[in-house]
């Protein structure tokens, strides 16, 4: 069933969130600041890497290590002699970063005073870099639009719906961008701590711009280059084609179902002959209430992904709490542990949505086909078979298909939800 693979994958992204975390979690001495507002002034030197968390971070003063910061604004006016590894609504750099800059958030800014010593890394909605900035290293761009107006000394690549390029980039260019997207005129009325630039969808090199490698792009269009813009080395369009996917022929349609329903089936049958009185239990739940379990499971898919953002949180702030009070490993075990228990919680989502449902669904529905008319139900095996089949005719049809297997993830995982609380409750009352 293809309706569990849509839903769990994008919550590993947040066990990739969890693993950066980790990387950047020191073991160590380190600066730790949080509040509504956290400013380090321009007579302070911060000697070690410095972690910041709140509304509003600004550093006026130095830093020797590395700065990483999380909130709704985040200002770099100052130097920073290592890294800087920030996320916020708004990041904004106007001072001086010696060593690489990653970014990501809605805005993201390098204002004319901002100086880069390595490469530069930005993902989100929007990135502007001003007329003179400077970024020493490599440049590289994904989100939206980003509005490229200082000069990049390395290589600058992007993907991208809209890139301008009014600055200078002394290496190559190399980007993807979207040339129909449409006007991007909605930009002006999004809400930002930062003004956004708008930037029209496709790559645009206005007169100013100066390439001293190669420019290359993938777009449906050309580029609008201006009569004055300069391209030094040579410029190479690929053209983007969107090829249909070919239509799956019956054999093939028919020979993965026949695969689902053979790992099913196995993955059902050990279920059976282990733990059949719990199998028994929940199709009962499915049989007796049905609707009530098709509620619990829009809670319960609703509930997984508030869980692992309440296990995320909770892991920060654990990490936080115990960094004050510089207890280096506990930070390292406590994000170890939230980590393990993101990624526990990813794995049974998979398994309850592309495994359990279907088998729990298929064998209450076997059992209610099997047992009409007061027949004495004959093998539990033969009801999982039954309702199986069933479900797989139903899952060849376009459209229907589809349906029922979004209806089977609900019930079924509701019915095991209804079926584990009123189990634990028993259990609690004895």
């Amino acid at each position: 069933m293809r309706v569990g693979r849509q839903f769990w994958e994008p919550w590993i992204w947040i066990c990739v969130l969890v693993v950066v975390l980790l990387a950047s979690v020191p073991t160590g001495a380190a600066e730790f600041k949080t509040g509504k507002e956290v400013t380090i002034e321009k007579d302070e030197v911060i000697e070690d890497d410095l972690y910041m968390t709140g509304e509003t971070m600004t550093v006026k003063g130095i830093v020797k290590g590395d700065v990483v910061a999380s909130g709704k604004v985040v200002r770099i006016e100052g130097v920073v002699e290592g890294d800087v590894m920030a996320a916020g609504q708004a990041v904004v750099i106007d001072g001086e970063v010696r060593d690489d800059v990653r970014i990501a958030g809605m805005t993201l800014k390098l204002g004319e005073a901002a100086r880069v010593g390595d490469d530069l890394f930005a993902a989100g909605f929007s990135f502007e870099s001003e007329g003179g900035s400077q970024v020493a290293g490599r440049t590289s761009l994904t989100g939206y639009q980003a509005l490229v107006a200082g000069e990049h000394q390395g290589d600058l690549v992007g993907a991208l719906v809209g890139l301008q390029i009014e600055g200078r980039v002394d290496g190559n260019v190399q980007a993807a961008v979207e040339s129909e997207a449409g006007p991007a005129w909605w930009t002006q009325f999004m809400q930002s701590p930062v003004p956004l630039p708008t930037v029209d969808p496709g790559l645009t090199l206005g007169s100013g711009a100066r390439v001293g490698g190669d420019l290359s792009y993938k777009s449906k269009a050309a580029a609008e280059i201006a009569d004055g813009a300069l391209v030094t080395g040579e410029t190479e369009h690929a053209v983007v084609e969107l090829a249909e996917a070919p239509a799956a022929r019956p054999g093939q349609r028919l020979a993965k179902v026949l695969r689902w329903f053979v790992a099913l089936f196995l993955f059902g049958a050990l279920l059976l002959w282990l733990v059949p009185d719990k199998m028994n239990g929940v199709a009962k739940a499915v049989l007796d209430r049905p609707v009530a379990s098709f509620g619990w499971g829009i809670v319960t898919l609703i509930g997984f992904p508030l869980a692992m953002t309440l296990v995320l949180v909770v892991t920060l702030v654990l990490a936080m709490v115990f960094g004050f009070m510089t207890l280096g490993k506990l930070v390292a075990l406590v994000v170890i542990l939230g980590l393990l228990i993101e990624i526990l919680l990813v794995t049974k989502l998979w398994i309850a949505v592309s495994f359990l449902a279907p088998v729990i669904v298929s064998f209450a529905g076997g059992r209610f086909l099997m047992t009409r008319g007061g027949a004495v139900e004959k093998s539990r095996y033969l009801n999982l078979l039954v309702g199986l089949a069933l479900l797989a005719l139903f899952g060849l049809v376009p459209f229907v298909g589809a349906l029922v297997c979004w209806l089977v993830v609900l019930i079924g995982l509701g019915a095991g939800s209804y079926w584990a609380v009123r189990y634990l409750t028993r259990s609690g009352d004895e």
